[in-house]
């Protein structure tokens, strides 16, 4: 069986002509979402993984089509069954392998029905199952002619030429997208660190509070001796309260305020608690800290972001189920350079 389909494709087309099979469909894929993206965002976008104008997704998806589809090309039925589980079972596999890889979705129909793991779904098997009658039974005949006509040494150069473009394209939108999951990755690391940190700064939080609720108590029991500096210790002791209960949104936002808050805090009521010198020395070391991590995330995030650019801009549908929170703010980090550009060119 397979040595008659080989004999049939080897019959039908060199190989070096099947390599330009592959290269125009993979064009045509290109062509076909960009212009529904035009449609829809009304913007052009170069969609893809690699920069060059080819999807070789739909290369191998019109090749695996046209290799299972050659025992049954004239039934339009069988035709369609077979084209759409060859290609399917091509996306899945892809679209796992890539994202086990760079840990990223480069397409994603998890809220779309009747998905598989979001790799497929009911839509792109039937938009598999159209493209394979069509391309079997329609566009494959009429270019079948004109594929031949190509002398096999010009389609032999042709062939070369664009497989060497394609590898070097895709080394390059490789090492993009390593770069992509290792900023996702230290993203995340700097997250946990910072949970951690957070953590630290609950436990300060809660240190303050003792030393004020202990010394409030003290003055309860010394009222009228201590009264002037009554009303201050219960202002600073409610805004300890007040600090432990507040909604923590952003953690980056939150760390800098509460580094401020207890700055404040210790400041007011210096003169009325023990020494706290040592639990200055602590604030300022986790201070010191969140400032480091800090600035070597920046630091990754600038070196990365520029590589990752190309990624966040062609696949706009990208996602990520273990890294979800960097990549979105990734995004926005992207959407608001941008933005800082857009203002900068406009005239004063």
């Amino acid at each position: 069986m397979l040595e008659s389909i080989r004999s049939l494709l080897l019959a039908e087309y060199s190989v070096s002509q099947w390599v330009l099979v592959f290269f125009m469909y993979s064009f045509a894929g290109w062509c076909w979402e960009v212009l529904l993206y035009l449609v829809r965002q009304k913007k052009f976008v170069n969609r893809g993984f690699l920069t060059g104008p080819i999807l070789p997704i739909y290369g191998f998806g019109a090749l695996c089509v046209l290799l299972t589809c050659v025992p049954v090309k004239e039934n339009v039925l069988a035709v369609a069954l077979l084209g759409t589980l060859a290609a399917s079972l091509l996306e899945y596999v892809t679209g796992f392998a890539m994202e086990r890889l760079f840990h990223v979705r480069y397409w994603d129909y998890s809220n779309r029905p009747f998905n598989l793991h979001g790799y497929i779904c009911l839509l792109s098997v039937g938009t598999w199952a159209v493209f394979s009658a069509v391309i079997v039974c329609v566009v494959h005949p009429f270019f079948q002619p004109y594929v031949r006509l190509i002398p096999p040494v010009l389609a032999g150069v042709l062939a070369g030429a664009l497989s060497v473009f394609a590898v070097i394209d895709t080394v390059f939108a490789v090492r993009r997208a390593l770069d992509l999951r290792a900023l996702l990755e230290s993203m995340e690391r700097y997250a946990r660190e910072l949970e951690a940190l957070y953590g630290g700064l609950d436990s300060i939080s809660d240190r303050i509070g003792e030393m004020i609720r202990a010394f409030a108590e003290q003055v309860d029991e010394r009222r009228e001796e201590l009264s002037s500096g009554l009303e201050q210790i219960t202002s600073a002791r409610d805004r300890v309260v007040q600090l432990l209960a507040q909604k923590r949104i952003g953690l980056e936002e939150g760390v800098r305020e509460r580094f401020a808050n207890f700055e404040s805090i210790l400041s007011e009521v210096a003169d009325f608690l023990p020494d706290v010198s040592a639990l200055r020395a602590e604030i300022e070391a986790a201070k010191e800290r969140y400032d480091r991590q800090s600035e070597v995330l920046r630091e990754a995030r600038r070196r990365r972001l520029s590589h990752a650019k190309k990624i966040l801009r062609g696949n706009p549908s990208a996602a990520s189920r273990g890294y979800s929170g960097a990549l979105d703010q990734l995004r926005r980090a992207w959407d608001d350079k941008r933005e800082e550009q857009k203002n900068q060119k406009r005239p004063s």
